[in-house]
């Protein structure tokens, strides 16, 4: 196999046209793009056209666009979506579906999507020059709510996302584990071990989706494990099930393409919170698991900020890749209820949401990452780039959110942050100069 160069992206959130940007810095990053031989992003959006319908499960805000907005993504040379992540249904299945069709109408190849469960699961196929290239997706965040679904006796299956469902447990002190417990009793919180007085069924909150027993001792409240321990802490666990699922598809397409590619939405950081830089505890052995399957690069997103990057067994782990596309303060509209739970009249528009919500452009993590390109050949990685981008924080709304790469203040600044995030995971970032520019080079401590 000749040598292949993979270059991937963070989270795309694009709500109007970039192709016209006329900035210098953004058309080099496009030639980038166009470049490499398998150019990847991760599409946290729909695009439901028409009469579309937000679902009543919708996720933070509702992220739907257009579908011609698609055509963007071809201009800019990629070649492969991913489609896994929390706001895939946020205009229900048909919304996804139409999502789908779009993708597919413009041979667009996607993964982590499907009208089936196997559909989402499934390995998607892209031919690069020599080498056939496999690209896989799952998101963990909110996944419950996204499903896919196999048919079954009388129906047809569900359109949805190729899950990691996740469950939280609460480790409380063995000396104050009785005294929540009698609290939450007291307060008419159902404490019984099995969560129900149905036998075998363990939550008392269908909808929460608790899909194992709690930890010996242990019980449930609204989808969250609470059980006694030595010292308090809390953990995210990966649903077993979900995950031998994505190994056995890493396995099938590690026997069907030169390079397996996996990528990972997933919001969860540490001691349950969202949208850290630092990883929840299940993503590194999970990510560890789907190289041993055969997978090449792991290629992780969704807190829409940088994370550290590992070398596991010469292959590449990116645990996210930030934002790439992030013109989130321009969607056209939003269903009403987006207005009702800001307090504000429903005669709102987009425009008076994000003058009450500013949050974004009060993280300036948001708003920079680095987009890596690995180069491998017959299999093994033997060149690694790391271009620091900028998604143009201090631009107007109208403009925000246009990646271009970094100027070499920035960018030393970013390389500088990444290595320090990956020295937990045994890794550090070297920073050199190509041309005019600074990159970063991955590698091992020690």
């Amino acid at each position: 196999m000749p040598k292949v160069s993979v270059l991937a992206t963070g989270d795309s959130i694009l709500t109007q046209r970039i192709s016209s940007n006329p900035d210098a810095d953004f058309l080099a990053l496009v030639e980038l793009i166009r470049n490499s031989d398998v150019s990847i992003t991760n599409v946290e959006m729909v695009f439901p056209g028409r009469g579309r319908m937000a679902s009543t499960t919708m996720h933070g805000i509702p992220l739907g666009a257009e579908p011609e907005l698609l055509s963007e993504f071809e201009w800019l040379g990629i070649d492969i979506c991913g489609m896994a992540q929390n706001h895939a249904t946020d205009y229900g299945v048909a919304g996804l579906v139409a999502s789908i069709e779009a993708l597919e109408a413009r041979g667009l190849p996607y993964a982590g999507v499907g009208r089936t469960l196997s559909e989402a699961r499934a390995p998607r196929y892209f031919s690069a020059p020599g080498c056939r290239v496999a690209y896989l997706a799952a998101g963990s965040s909110n996944a419950r709510l996204s499903l896919a679904a196999d048919p079954s006796v009388g129906d047809v299956g569900r359109p949805g996302i190729a899950p990691v469902r996740v469950q939280k447990t609460h480790y409380i002190r063995q000396d104050r584990f009785a005294e929540l417990r009698d609290i939450m009793a007291e307060a008419g919180v159902n404490v019984a071990a099995t969560g129900t007085t149905a036998p075998g069924i363990h939550f008392p909150y269908p909808d929460k989706a608790i899909y194992d027993p709690p930890p010996a001792g242990g019980f449930s409240v609204e989808g969250v494990n609470f059980a006694p321990a030595d010292e308090s802490r809390i953990v995210t666990d990966a649903l077993e099930r979900d995950v031998t699922a994505l190994i056995e598809s890493v396995s099938e397409a590690s026997r069907q393409a030169d390079l397996v590619l996996v990528g990972l939405h997933s919001h969860e950081g540490l001691q349950g919170r969202w949208n850290t830089d630092t990883p929840a505890e299940f993503l590194q052995p999970l990510a560890h698991r789907l190289i041993d399957a055969g997978a090449h690069a792991i290629l992780a997103h969704g807190p829409h900020m940088l994370r550290g990057v590992e070398l596991y067994k010469g292959r590449p782990i990116c645990y996210s890749l930030g934002n790439f596309i992030f013109n989130v303060e321009t969607f056209a509209a939003f269903p009403l209820e987006v207005y009702e739970q800001q307090g504000m009249p429903i005669t709102s528009r987009a425009a008076d949401l994000f003058d009450v919500v500013n949050g974004y452009g009060k993280q300036p993590l948001f708003w920079e990452s680095v987009v890596p390109r690995f180069t491998f050949e017959d299999g093994v990685l033997v060149d690694s780039e790391f271009h620091p981008i900028t998604l143009g924080r201090d631009a107007p709304r109208s403009r925000r959110g246009c990646p271009r790469l970094a100027s070499n203040d920035d960018a030393a600044r970013i390389l500088a942050r990444l290595d320090d995030l990956s020295k937990p995971f045994g890794a550090s970032i070297d920073i050199s100069r190509e041309g005019d520019r600074l990159i970063g080079k991955v590698r091992t401590l020690g």
